[in-house]
């Protein structure tokens, strides 16, 4: 539904705003525990709520636990591989069976590694942002988004589907 959407743009908005507020942000990647490491893990299942986001949710948990931005952005990226890398490899095996054969490796190929670079280039202008300015833009866009669709909702411009 785009009310569960909307409400979790602007909740998470929200709690990315207070953890951008409250926490200390002096820890390094290198001083996660085992324990900060279970709580921002489980921090991916809220990514399972329509309109959240897995890195967004493990960032803000980061960002809870004291880390600084740069580091609970690259500990959620780290995090990602191996959730990522086995919904590529099961999408690919899907591929592979579905007779995509050799002449869709090609093409396969080229997006993989386009994608990969510039993934890469992504997130290093994300961590270079994040070395020296806050997460508020990604809170005002998050809270705003989600007030733009309960005002499209509200006004009959959308249907709630579901």
């Amino acid at each position: 539904s785009l009310y569960v959407i909307a409400a979790s743009l602007i909740v998470l908005g929200i709690l990315l705003w207070w953890a951008e507020r409250r926490a200390a942000l002096r820890r390094d990647i290198a001083e996660i525990g085992w324990m900060d490491s279970q709580l921002i893990g489980l921090a991916q299942a809220v990514a399972l709520i329509p309109g959240s986001s897995r890195s967004g949710t493990t960032m803000t948990a980061a960002m809870f636990l004291g880390l600084t931005r740069e580091a609970a952005a690259r500990f959620s990226f780290l995090l990602g591989i191996p959730a990522i890398g086995a919904a590529g490899f099961f999408q690919l095996r899907e591929l592979l069976q579905g007779g995509a054969g050799q002449a869709g490796l090609g093409p396969l190929v080229v997006a993989t590694v386009t994608s990969a670079v510039s993934g890469y280039l992504a997130i290093d202008l994300l961590l270079r942002y994040l070395r020296r300015n806050t997460m508020y833009v990604f809170v005002w866009y998050r809270i705003g988004l989600g007030i733009l669709l309960l005002n499209l909702l509200a006004a009959g411009f959308l249907e709630p589907l579901g």
